[in-house]
């Protein structure tokens, strides 16, 4: 694989490599912790220094053998995202409607955080799984449902 372009930007200056950035395209061969640190070009691996990202720590729908964009930097390279052909399904997207953050995806979305869980299905089912789970309610607190079970 040698997908690579070079982008001229406008600048004052005579130095040809200060207003050109080369991008790659390389396939990330490595992931720890959900992040990927890896990725090889033309058979060569390269440490990922770090990522663009629209929330922070996060490269969205990043897998092994996915292709990225990157651009070398000092001591490896920097990704700026994920290729995905045009005609690729979209597996979860992040947008704002009206003044809401809205995240969707085709199966389920789940936030965690240590031993806690809160989980959305695709069927409708909204999962809480935590050592306490605290509810309050400033006014009333409204409960329908066709049966309710405690304990």
């Amino acid at each position: 694989m040698n997908d690579s372009v070079v982008i001229d930007f406008p600048s004052k200056s005579s130095e040809a490599d200060a207003s050109q950035i080369l991008l790659n395209i390389a396939v990330v061969s490595e992931i720890k912790n959900n992040v990927p640190v890896s990725v090889t070009l033309n058979d060569l691996s390269l440490n990922v220094v770090g990522y663009l990202s629209l929330l922070s720590g996060i490269v969205p729908g990043v897998n092994l053998g996915d292709k990225v964009l990157i651009s070398a930097v000092q001591d490896g390279v920097l990704i700026h995202g994920v290729v995905t052909p045009i005609d690729a399904s979209v597996r979860a997207s992040i947008s704002f409607v009206e003044d809401m953050l809205v995240i969707e995806a085709q199966g389920a979305v789940a936030l965690k955080s240590g031993k806690a869980t809160v989980e959305l299905t695709k069927a409708g089912e909204i999962r809480i799984d935590g050592k306490n789970v605290r509810t309050k309610a400033r006014k009333t607190l409204t409960m329908l449902a066709g049966e309710v079970k405690l304990n």
